[in-house]
């Protein structure tokens, strides 16, 4: 093989899916269990939709380069979706995934996805009308002709795409090379049967076949080099003129001659009609039985749709493929974190007006006590010799040179921060509180009054996150500089368990890595009791020593009875909103200082 092929035997899709980037060997590629596998051969749906949700993510991104602002939505097959490109709508096949070859793990199969959307978003940039409109003469015409449209809308997007060729491969050794019974030439009795089909399958395995396919007859041979010397030119711009119809109609009486009549065409099956209706991937209204891989059912489409209009990203991919690496103990996989923006309901805004509402009085008290930040206050003078022209003053001064104004921006003391809050949203939430409320309620009071205390300070920016363990940790993306809409922070609820190290750990990087650099960071965790027992009650402890080391301070504010110390450096036990606010105020001015 081309040292320069070398990419052919790894994954194009590992080095953003894993982190290792294209070294790794291959060698533990044996018969290793990947963790989609395993949540996709479960029970559980949401966990099957959250790991095809990430997937689709990753593919459209790749989709959208091709396309620019002309937008796809990419899916997964099933009986109600289909590729369809007046709807601007691709669907994908979920064999790959239901039933993946031998030894392939996740990012192979993302490869293949991949490569699968992008030849349906070649065919949408690149296909002439015609090409779907068009009624060929016979079942045979019909595979020569979508043979050639395939070989010349991969090879024209590879041109302009040159990353993209090795989805192209890909994506045809997966579908033409792993099963040669699949496409193989099967014998009939009927002689010009036989040679019909046999021709046209030569054809097609010559042309989308990675095996390097040399057919048995001479004349096959003739006409896949005809094509390919029309087709695989390295000139885009000459390329796009091509006609294809022309050129397919050429091989069509190259490669069958006056071998046969139309009429004897139409009455003989062609052993490929399968392949015609290939990239549809759409089975018949009640076909789908036990072994229907192809589509998704219908429920699962809809969770599917439903997390992927919250946005739903996975933040540990590296850590959940690394653990399905060692074929012989393989540890068991952490658990998937999944970032989402939750769809407002009706009732999100009246929620957080409540909430704004009950903490009203403290907004300007909190905000009062960050008058160490950039607080902008402007100052107008008028009547001066020079600035600004005073449009008033010139209308009503007699003689005067007095017309300009001047405004001046007086900043009190200049600090940045960015802060975030991480809010326990577990079913233990929901016990009351004090004031007769829950406690989900009474956090969801604290994150309106830090929000809208914050808001108007220049220098602060403010992050709120909810967390809760039901299948994934679910990181709940309340309020951000990029999401300022604070109504969504009246859709905090209270359900599953709490992951309060993993939750911790990402939030972090959320706000590492989003924050400005050299800005002093606070994370403050509002939680009611213990995390869960186990790996995250560590986790917590060595994360808040990791943040401690990188300069982030920690502010536990509890609303429940906590009777445990996980190493948060500061502590605010909830007794009233007055005492939160002196109390963050007076550690706030406290850690500032010691910046």
């Amino acid at each position: 093989m081309n040292p320069t092929e070398g990419w052919k035997t790894k994954s194009l899709s590992d080095f953003w899916l894993s982190g290792r980037g294209l070294e790794g060997d291959g060698a533990n590629h044996g018969n290793c269990a990947l963790f989609s596998h395993r949540l996709l051969a479960s029970e559980d749906m949401d966990a099957q939709a959250m790991v095809m949700t990430a997937i689709l993510g990753a593919v459209s991104r790749v989709v959208d380069i091709v396309h620019g602002r002309n937008k796809f939505t990419v899916h997964f097959s099933s009986k109600e979706t289909r590729t369809d490109f007046a709807r601007k709508q691709i669907a994908l096949s979920a064999e790959p995934l239901m039933d993946p070859p031998p030894c392939y793990l996740l990012p192979d199969i993302v490869d293949v996805l991949t490569g699968m959307a992008l030849h349906q978003a070649a065919h949408a940039q690149f296909s002439s009308p015609e090409f779907y409109t068009e009624m060929p003469g016979n079942p045979f015409m019909a595979v020569i002709r979508k043979v050639v449209e395939e070989v010349f809308v991969e090879h024209l997007t590879s041109l302009y795409y040159p990353g993209y060729r090795g989805y192209f491969w890909k994506y045809r050794r997966y579908e033409f090379d792993l099963d040669l019974e699949k496409w193989a030439h099967k014998p009939r009795k009927n002689l010009m049967e036989n040679e019909l089909n046999l021709r046209a399958t030569e054809f097609l395995l010559a042309l989308r076949s990675t095996r390097d396919y040399k057919p048995s007859v001479a004349r096959v041979q003739q006409v896949v080099d005809l094509v390919k010397k029309a087709v695989l030119i390295d000139n885009p711009d000459r390329l796009k003129r091509l006609s294809t119809r022309n050129l397919a109609k050429r091989a069509y009486n190259e490669l069958f001659g006056n071998m046969i009549q139309h009429d004897i065409a139409y009455s003989l099956p062609s052993s490929l009609l399968d392949y015609q209706n290939r990239g549809d991937y759409q089975a018949e209204t009640g076909s789908a039985g036990a072994k229907d891989r192809t589509n998704i059912p219908s429920d699962l489409q809809n969770l599917i749709q439903n997390m992927r209009q919250e946005q739903l990203q996975v933040a540990n991919m590296a850590e959940i493929m690394e653990a399905g690496l060692d074929p012989d103990y393989p540890p068991p996989p952490p658990p998937m974190v999944v970032f989402r923006r939750p769809v407002m309901d009706e009732g999100a805004a009246e929620r957080y007006e409540k909430a704004r509402t009950t903490v009203k009085p403290f907004i300007i008290r909190l905000r009062n006590r960050l008058s160490w930040a950039n607080t902008r206050q402007v100052i107008h003078q008028y009547h001066l010799p020079s600035g600004e022209l005073d449009e008033d003053a010139l209308y009503q001064a007699a003689y005067s040179n007095k017309l300009f104004q001047r405004s001046e921006v007086i900043e009190t003391r200049t600090r940045n921060l960015d802060m975030a809050l991480l809010i326990d949203t577990s079913a233990s939430m929901v016990y009351p509180a004090a004031e007769g409320i829950s406690r989900i309620e009474l956090a969801r009071n604290l994150a309106a009054l830090f929000v809208e205390a914050m808001e108007p300070v220049d220098s602060v920016q403010t992050w709120v996150f909810g967390f809760n363990l039901k299948v994934a940790v679910n990181m709940q993306e309340l309020y951000s500089p990029s999401l300022t809409q604070k109504a969504r922070l009246g859709m905090s609820g209270a359900e599953g368990t709490t992951p309060e190290g993993s939750a911790v750990k990402y939030c972090a990087l959320r706000l590492m890595s989003e924050g400005r650099r050299w800005v002093q960071k606070v994370l403050i965790v509002i939680t009611d009791g213990n995390p869960n027992p186990g790996p995250e009650t560590k986790l917590v402890k060595e994360q808040v020593r990791r943040l401690k080391n990188l300069g982030c301070k920690t502010i536990h504010i509890s609303v429940g009875d906590r009777p445990g110390d996980y190493g948060y450096e500061h502590s605010i036990p909830w007794s009233d909103y007055n005492t939160v606010v002196i109390e963050f105020g007076r550690l706030l001015k406290k850690l500032v200082e010691e910046e």
